[in-house]
């Protein structure tokens, strides 16, 4: 299925990320927490239903939510897509160690020990909560331009439990990372250790340490053969290295490393050692160099020599297009070009864009102009206060968008959002008093100056459309005296009438400058009036139920 550019609840697709057939993962837009995010549905048994698996999942996710560790990609929700769930994770920037390898082939001893550490420190903090891995492989790991590792693919298995839904079937790309034990047993600690010792193996030398068989004979090759050696593939590998790969594939878990934090540990201790200790060859090895590829230096560089040489001796005269004025000129003539091509717009023009933007009527737009504002608005820049408008109408009209398609999953957006969806959908469908009282709720408990204000605008903008057969005063002072008049009300109709007055009274002057104090006063008022209408008994008709509260000068 192809989800570019859809809506699925309150995300946005942007594209899809990798080609793994069998786990579709997309990058999207969380439009409400304005951040992007990356979606990977996951699959189940045939014999579990997705209403069952939902609710598991819900469970998994209060948990996983709470893990925090810089090696670990962040969970923040799950929702449901047409009876298929996906998990909302934190979106890295880089590639998968196992698009890293595909094209590099190997890494570099001391990449593959500085990619290991932060591996195992990832480890070591999940089995620190009672959890491991299980399927840890090089699909799952997650690796930046700048060299940080995060592991991805977190599900809650908690140690020495059967995850609820565990399936007997295995891939053979996914089963060449499991522990011996896996495939008969629930997986322990060191069983996260054994998976990475296979992904070290494969880092150092390009190859799996065992080959892509049958399940059955990979399953008994772990089982019976000895660990296999980094170095008899490899020339470079130091021999320390070696021996820790060697221990963490050992098929007897008792003779692994006791705990990922003792893999971490090694780690650190090698990383200490004095690069000149180093082999030539670990510090070449994976980079190309001209003078060592199938020829001696000493040739290469008399090679390079005679060319050179025999260039300058056949070199005709050059003309003045070639020579050097002419060609500093051209290449200053270039980079001025370059520069003046590549510079970013100015603060000025991205506010007018932003501005046009949110007045389209694409979502996209709005996306695009609220991510672009949102810097601005906390910069020393003369634009911040408009570029702190253009977000907040963007997020308005994004809010609206949400509401009008009935995205309300409790799991990802706040309550204030969800209570706003379900006000909206009862004003679409004719329900507007019921709309009215939510709306109403909304304007009292969202603060007009805080992160979510655009919710507490709109909702303050529908509560007084749908009141809008009430008609205020235009002046402090006659909604002052008007708020003072509801304390004459006595019969229900009266209060009820009170009510709706206070209602659109502090909707209407809460959040404005000025205003403040007959806002508060006409909340205060408004208490007292509803305290009232509890204490009365059920029937209390008033003579004059179409009278509106009169001034208190009359």
């Amino acid at each position: 299925m192809n989800l570019e550019n859809t809506h699925i609840g309150p995300f946005l697709i942007v594209k899809r990320l990798g080609n793994n057939r069998r786990q579709k993962a997309y990058h999207a837009h969380q439009v409400e927490q304005d951040r992007p995010v990356a979606l990977k549905f996951v699959n189940f048994p045939a014999k579990i239903t997705w209403q069952t698996a939902l609710k598991k999942i819900k469970i998994e996710v209060q948990e996983l939510r709470k893990l925090r560790h810089r090696n670990l990609v962040r969970i923040y929700g799950a929702g449901v897509h047409e009876e298929k769930i996906f998990f909302a994770s934190e979106l890295v920037k880089g590639e998968s160690l196992a698009t890293l390898l595909s094209r590099r082939g190997k890494l570099t001893p001391d990449l593959v020990v500085e990619y290991g550490r932060q591996i195992s420190e990832a480890l070591h903090y999940l089995h620190e909560q009672s959890l491991i891995h299980c399927y840890l492989a090089p699909e799952k790991i997650l690796v930046s331009p700048d060299h940080i590792v995060k592991v991805a693919g977190l599900r809650y298995n908690v140690t020495g439990r059967r995850r609820w839904d565990v399936s007997k079937q295995r891939a053979m790309d996914t089963a060449a990372y499991l522990a011996p034990e896996q495939f008969t047993q629930t997986p322990t600690p060191r069983s996260d250790v054994y998976a990475l010792g296979v992904i070290l193996f494969e880092m150092l030398t390009g190859k799996l340490p065992y080959e892509l068989d049958t399940m059955g004979r990979m399953a008994k090759n772990k089982k019976i053969l000895p660990p296999p050696s980094v170095t008899d593939h490899v020339m470079n590998c130091p021999i320390w290295l070696d021996q820790i790969v060697t221990r963490m594939l050992e098929p007897d878990a008792k003779k692994r490393p006791h705990s990922a934090r003792e893999v971490a540990f090694a780690f650190e201790e090698i990383m200490k050692i004095d690069a000149t200790q180093k082999s030539a060859s670990s510090q070449i090895s994976g980079n190309f160099n001209p003078l060592t590829n199938k020829t001696d230096k000493t040739t290469a560089k008399r090679l390079l020599d005679d060319r050179s040489k025999k260039r300058e001796s056949t070199q005709p005269q050059s003309s003045f297009f070639q020579s050097v004025p002419f060609l500093l000129g051209s290449l200053a003539a270039v980079a001025a070009l370059t520069i003046w091509l590549a510079m970013p717009p100015s603060t000025e023009e991205m506010v007018k864009n932003s501005r046009l933007q949110v007045a389209s009527t694409s979502p996209q737009q709005w996306l695009e102009a609220s991510s672009t504002m949102k810097p601005l608005m906390t910069s020393e820049s003369p634009f911040a206060a408009a570029a702190e408008e253009i977000y907040y109408s963007a997020r308005q009209k994004i809010l609206v968008d949400l509401a009008k398609r009935g995205v309300n999953n409790s799991i990802l957006q706040t309550e204030q959002t969800q209570q706003f969806t379900a006000a909206y959908q009862l004003e679409i469908s004719g329900e507007e008093d019921n709309a009215r009282v939510l709306y109403f709720q909304l304007a009292q408990s969202v603060d007009p100056h805080g992160d979510q204000r655009h919710i507490f605008f709109e909702s303050k903008q529908r509560f007084a459309h749908l009141s809008r057969q009430i008609r205020l005063p235009d002046t402090a002072e006659a909604l002052m005296k008007l708020v003072a008049s509801t304390a004459h009300a006595q019969s229900r109709q009266e209060l009820e009438i009170a009510e709706k007055y206070l209602s659109k009274i502090f909707v209407k002057c809460a959040g404005v400058e000025g205003w403040r104090d007959v806002a508060q006063t006409a909340q205060r008022q408004l208490r007292i009036i509803q305290k009232r209408r509890q204490l009365l008994p059920e029937r209390n008709a008033a003579p004059n139920s179409n009278a509106a509260p009169s001034s208190a000068s009359q």
